[in-house]
């Protein structure tokens, strides 16, 4: 289908600006909990971490400014390939970490213009561009499959639970959080594994990101009025979604410091 057509690299992130979150994988959770509140929700598979992009459905999200720019301090790895996604095979004769890779022609990136990228070379291999993005999702796939492993032993000990709420900041529904008495109540030896096995990084991460969740509010109420008022200009600049973004944590954290935080979620 794509073997004369050519497909161009993306320049904006516009495409993740409605997201509410994306799922991550265990090996970028510390940089990932640095930028976003890190929370759980249930997939086909079981559960997934995934970093909250907005903390209301239907929101843009203060991490993409007006002309696409992304303005967060890491890119999660499930936005850096447009307009390619791969889904998961499942493994057949013991064969792993098998995946189809997909393009979106929504995003006006495949084009018929010789000067970008081919699809495939001369012989029908896969060109030696899109060869580096099959082996990013190669190796993604295999971050996901350990990542869903590392979830399984924290289901396993029954530390899911929805989250009600971070300092009275409302999450999306359907989101997961751990119960914090659940897990202050395990054994010894559940202690023991979930360090061995890494997922207490996971959990941990996970806890000490939550402190995102009313900044990242205030930064989306403060977007939100400001488009209420009558502007001067016809679009806001750059500038002005950084500054909304550095108040918002500014003020967070002079609260915090008032109150002592608590960086577990009451569930």
């Amino acid at each position: 289908m794509h073997g004369h057509r050519f497909w161009r690299r993306f320049k904006s992130y516009d495409f993740a600006r409605d997201l509410t979150d994306c799922p991550i994988v265990e090996a970028e959770v510390l940089q990932g909990a640095a930028a976003f509140p890190i929370v759980f929700k249930a997939a086909d598979a079981g559960v997934e971490p995934v970093a909250l992009l907005s903390m209301t459905h239907g929101a843009s999200t203060p991490f993409v400014s007006a002309d696409g720019t992304w303005l967060a301090t890491y890119v999660p790895s499930a936005l850096r390939c447009p307009p390619f996604h791969a889904s998961r095979i499942e493994p057949k004769n013991a064969i792993t970490n098998q995946f189809q890779l997909f393009v979106d022609e929504t995003l006006g990136l495949v084009t018929d213009e010789p000067s970008d990228e081919a699809f495939f070379d001369e012989s029908g291999v896969l060109a030696p561009e899109l060869q580096k993005v099959s082996a990013f999702f190669q190796a993604r796939i295999a971050a996901a499959e350990e990542t869903a492993r590392l979830c399984d032993v924290i289901a396993e000990m029954n530390l899911f639970a929805p989250v009600a709420n971070h300092h009275g900041i409302e999450f999306p529904d359907e989101t997961l959080g751990i119960n914090s008495k659940a897990l202050k109540g395990l054994s010894q030896a559940q202690k023991t594994m979930l360090a061995s096995s890494g997922a207490l990084r996971l959990i941990h991460a996970h806890q000490i990101s939550l402190s995102h969740s009313s900044w990242l509010t205030q930064a989306q109420l403060q977007a939100g009025q400001a488009e209420k008022q009558p502007r001067l200009n016809s679009m806001p600049s750059v500038s002005d979604f950084l500054d909304a973004i550095a108040t918002a944590q500014h003020s967070e954290q002079r609260l915090e410091s008032r109150e002592g935080k608590n960086l577990h979620a009451s569930v």
